[in-house]
C-alpha cells in the first residue's frame, strides 16, 4: 500500500480510500511518513488519516485518450 500511495503522491494521481470505519474517501495524497498519516484533498476539504485507518487503497490513473 505505501508504494503505491508513494506513486500516486509523486504523479500526482487521485486515490480511493476506504477506512477501517466504513467511510471512504476519493482525493490527492500527501504523505506524512514521520507522523504515520497522510493528508487526502478531496471535494470537502483536507483530512488527516493515520495509516493505520486504511482498510483498501486504490490509485486513479488517467488514461490518456
Amino acid at each position: 500500500m505505501m508504494e503505491e500511495l508513494r506513486l500516486a503522491e509523486q504523479k500526482g494521481y487521485s486515490v480511493h480510500l476506504s477506512l477501517t470505519d466504513g467511510t471512504a474517501y476519493s482525493g490527492i495524497v500527501s504523505l506524512q511518513i514521520p507522523h504515520k498519516k497522510l493528508r487526502l484533498k478531496h471535494t470537502e476539504g483536507i483530512i488527516s488519516i493515520p495509516f493505520q485507518e486504511i482498510r483498501h487503497c486504490s490509485t486513479l490513473i488517467p488514461v490518456p485518450f
